[in-house]
């Protein structure tokens, strides 16, 4: 086991990734007295500015861990852990003087949850964004940055820095669906995920735990990627899709038409289609038909209706259409299906 800030199990790389850690709870003082600093004009950027650094303890309530080069390298080579696992993990509760420069990016990607107060950040020299309570940051790894909290109500965070490459992919995925927050709805389920990471990680520095840890992050990174929607047109979406589903479900032994269910969500048809394929990834037709398929396996698993009984009461004129279509979404047909032992 390696032991925390032990001189005997530090590596050069750890050193300089818990000094930069250091840095980032100094106190910074700065030749101005504002809420958030002007950066609309560039060359009032912090790291453009005089700054004095003040050696602090750290912030109250804080937690962090900073986990060993040695761990990280074998949790890289690990065929479970290589994909996505954390290098450091913390809490900075209202983190005065809270700031951070990495001209060069960092080589993990770090993800930023706000909770109360306020502060900023700027990625890769572009237009700065005030973070509130509720707000999450991410950037990406290797891509300039700088941020900070809020001199007068400084921000309470959450953090993680990861690497991997299915960490590189959730970061694109949460870039290119523009999320910015977390819904307050999840918000309570992904801090108690946050926390059981942490406390895994907290426990001692093995494999183990970087394994339980990476199963909790993925659950944490899903959330964010597939689980929310915080944008006014994602909500829509999500609205439209709940209730034209629950139509469906009411009518599986019709069949639909897309005019019908853009009637039924009172929406032109092509608008209806783009929310609904927006907010489940697929038509609505083709959703329609995937329900109807998952009913006939509750039939062909709790009933002794033949297969044309059971198409016949999902609204399928023609039995030999819903056997191929069946053997297409389910990879075998219905008697197989049914013949198969389960549970």
């Amino acid at each position: 086991m390696y032991l925390p800030n032990s001189p005997a199990s530090a590596s050069p790389e750890q050193t300089q990734r818990s000094q930069d850690h250091d840095i980032s709870v100094n106190a910074c003082i700065f030749d101005i007295d504002s809420p958030i600093l002007p950066h609309h004009n560039t060359s009032m950027r912090p790291y453009n500015r005089t700054t004095t650094l003040r050696k602090s303890a750290g912030f109250p309530m804080q937690k962090l861990v900073v986990l060993p080069d040695p761990l990280l390298e074998e949790a890289a080579r690990y065929h479970i852990t290589s994909g996505l696992y954390v290098t450091d993990i913390g809490y900075f509760h209202e983190a005065e003087h809270h700031y951070r420069d990495r001209p060069q990016g960092c080589d993990s990607h770090i993800l930023m949850y706000c909770v109360q107060g306020t502060g900023w950040y700027e990625l890769d020299g572009s237009k700065p964004q005030v973070v509130h309570a509720g707000d999450l940051v991410i950037l990406p790894a290797y891509m300039a940055h700088v941020y900070g909290a809020n001199a007068a109500e400084p921000w309470s965070i959450y953090w993680i820095h990861l690497r991997g490459e299915h960490a590189s992919t959730y970061i694109e995925l949460l870039l290119a669906n523009k999320i910015s927050a977390i819904a307050p709805s999840k918000a309570p389920k992904w801090l108690e995920l946050f926390h059981e990471c942490y406390d895994a990680l907290e426990t001692g520095y093995s494999l183990q735990a970087m394994i339980y840890a990476t199963q909790i992050t993925g659950y944490m990174l899903g959330m964010l990627a597939y689980g929310q929607g915080t944008g006014a047109s994602m909500i829509s979406s999500k609205r439209a899709a709940e209730q034209s589903v629950q139509y469906m479900l009411e009518h599986l032994e019709h069949g639909l038409t897309l005019k019908e269910l853009a009637a039924q969500a009172q929406l032109s048809a092509p608008h209806y289609s783009q929310l609904f394929k927006q907010a489940t990834g697929h038509s609505p037709i083709d959703y329609f038909l995937r329900l109807k398929i998952q009913h006939s396996c509750r039939y062909l698993d709790f009933t002794d209706w033949t297969v044309k009984q059971i198409s016949s009461e999902l609204g399928f004129k023609d039995p030999y259409y819903f056997s191929r279509l069946f053997s297409k979404m389910m990879g075998r047909s219905p008697t197989e299906y049914r013949n198969k032992s389960k549970g």
